[in-house]
This record gives structure tokens, C-alpha cells and sequence, in this order.
């Protein structure tokens, strides 16, 4: 997503945050602005000093969104905030413990892995920690994502990019708080549609919306259709079946 496009979202995702109830706040000793959860935007200086830091180029979606808001104040409801260009940092250095989780268990030598080289995004996570992983590149040059609780048994949670990170946030988000805004409407308009359509007899393209629709917590109502070719009444199966018997017989004594 580009800078307009991450625009445009953290503005509706702001406006939703403060229907839910939320207040600005920050852990990181940045100043707050009324009215917004994000930060200034970062400038061009400020994400190339980082990538230098790192020693490496940002993926494009995190790197947009920097040049937007310099981190962000409610990072998903357990996520804690999203570091900005003066917090990002490698695992290992910021949280040790969570850098090596999986060291002293062989079976998870690959978890072990990815969380060693770990990019971190959030801070004040919910005994839990959100990063990136640079050994896990795309195409187009996004990181895979992760999230990861103590609370849980889920483990290492995937995602394809920093992106998609922040939309399986911003659909958490959803289910939990179901702000009454107009992303809720337009997923009940969605639902309604798909369900008319697998009435209609679509399958694929609207049980995807409706699968997609369960993750921002809006149930579809029940779709019944009704059989291709209903049962035949027992009368007819009796008809049927001395008829046949009927036949047999003659073929036989004939």
C-alpha cells in the first residue's frame, strides 16, 4: 500500500478507534495530537538514518507507512503501539527474552530462527511481541509478519507482509470492539449481497466475502437452498419398484 492508500485507511481506522473508546496515548515519550492515534509523518532523513541503522532497505508497506504516521498509538487491541523510525530495532537487542524463546528446544529450530533475526514493531505488547522477519522476503520485497502471545498456544502467527499484518489487526480490531461506523455497514451490505448470491447459486467468489466477513465478526444469516432434485415420495418409490418387478416377470416368462 502506498502513502495514499495508508492514508486514507488510518483515517477511517482512527475515527473507529475513538468511536470504540480510545484516548491518546504513548508509552514512547512522543508528543500527542487531539483527535489522532498516529504521529507525524516520518521524513525521507529519518527512514534512510533507519534503514542505515538496520543495515538494511525497509519492506515498501512499512516504509509508506512511516512516511505517513511515525509509528502508531494502538497497534491492534494486545499489540501495544507500533514503534516509529527512532524505536524500530532488531529482537535480539530489544528483547532478548523473546529473541530466545525457542533456543533450548530443538523442534523448534525454525521458530528459533525467524525470532533471532526478527525485525520488532511493537511496544507494550500484551505478554506477547509483533515483528517482521528479513529472511522471509517476497517478490516485491515485503518481509513476512508475525505476532505471538504467551497466552497462547498458537505460536508463531504468519502473515505475508507488514500489510497484511496490519489489515488481520484492523479485522481483530472488529470482532472484538464492532465500532458502529461505516466499515460494520459495509460488511453487512457485503454479507447480504454474497448471501443472496449463493442463493442465487454462486459459490467460490461469496463464501470467500462471508469467510473474510467471520474474521471482522459479522455473521452471515443461515443460507438454506433448497435441494437440486428433491426425494421422491415412498408411493412413487413403490409404483417405481413393481413396475420393474412387473417387467422382470414378464421378460422371464416369456
Amino acid at each position: 500500500m502506498d502513502r495514499t492508500g495508508w492514508k486514507a485507511f488510518l483515517e477511517r481506522w482512527n475515527e473507529e478507534l475513538f468511536i470504540a473508546g480510545a484516548q491518546p496515548h504513548t508509552e514512547l515519550g512522543k508528543p500527542l495530537t487531539d483527535g489522532w492515534l498516529g504521529h507525524p509523518p516520518a521524513s525521507q532523513e529519518q527512514v534512510a538514518a533507519l534503514e542505515e541503522r538496520l543495515g538494511c532497505v525497509l519492506p515498501p508497506s512499512l516504509r509508506e507507512f512511516l512516511l505517513v504516521s511515525d509509528g502508531w498509538q494502538m497497534f491492534g487491541c494486545f499489540g501495544g503501539e507500533l514503534r516509529g523510525t527512532g524505536e524500530l530495532g532488531w529482537l535480539r537487542d530489544l528483547d532478548r527474552m523473546y529473541a530466545e524463546a525457542y533456543d533450548e528446544f530443538d523442534e523448534f529450530a525454525d521458530e528459533a530462527a525467524i525470532l533471532r533475526r526478527g525485525l520488532m514493531l511493537s511496544h507494550g505488547a500484551d505478554a506477547g511481541v509483533l515483528f517482521l522477519d528479513p529472511g522471509d522476503v517476497d517478490e516485491a520485497g515485503e518481509w513476512a509478519a508475525y505476532e505471538t502471545y504467551s497466552w497462547t498456544a498458537a505460536g508463531l502467527e504468519r502473515q505475508g507482509s507488514f500489510h497484511e499484518l496490519i489489515r488481520h489487526l484492523y479485522a481483530g480490531f472488529h470482532a472484538l470492539e464492532r465500532p458502529q461506523c461505516q466499515t460494520q455497514r459495509e460488511w453487512d451490505a457485503k454479507v447480504e449481497q454474497a448471501r443472496l448470491a449463493v442463493l442465487a447459486g454462486g459459490v467460490d467468489g461469496p463464501m470467500a466475502v462471508l469467510e473474510e466477513a467471520r474474521d471482522y465478526g459479522i455473521p452471515a444469516r443461515p443460507v438454506r437452498r433448497a435441494p437440486a432434485d428433491p426425494p421422491l415420495r415412498p408411493v412413487v418409490h413403490a409404483r417405481r419398484a413393481a413396475a420393474v418387478r412387473q417387467r422382470c416377470g414378464q421378460g422371464a416368462a416369456g
